[in-house]
């Protein structure tokens, strides 16, 4: 594999995070949407699985959060190799 081969690799994957991080931004739009319905819909609700289902759709939105920022700190960084290469 040559050089120029490696940078188009490298582009493709920055691409690749690119189309992820505009999905996980949607499913988390979609999540925080589902959310606000559920609550609606089972805000007095002392099941204990209705709580556990409150629980995990909190955490979605950390989990989102977190995978964005993984996700823009991986195309900075496969940006600068692609400038150390030149």
């Amino acid at each position: 594999m040559n050089i120029d081969e490696v940078k188009q690799t490298i582009r493709r994957g920055s691409e690749a995070a690119a189309q992820t991080k505009s999905a996980l931004e949607q499913a988390g739009s979609e999540t925080a949407s589902s959310q606000r319905l559920v609550q609606l819909t089972v805000h007095d609700s002392q099941n204990d699985d209705v709580k556990s289902a409150l629980k995990i759709l909190g955490e979605m939105d950390g989990e989102i959060t977190r995978a964005l920022r993984r996700i823009d700190a991986a195309v900075e960084h496969a940006d600068a190799y692609l400038t150390a290469l030149g």
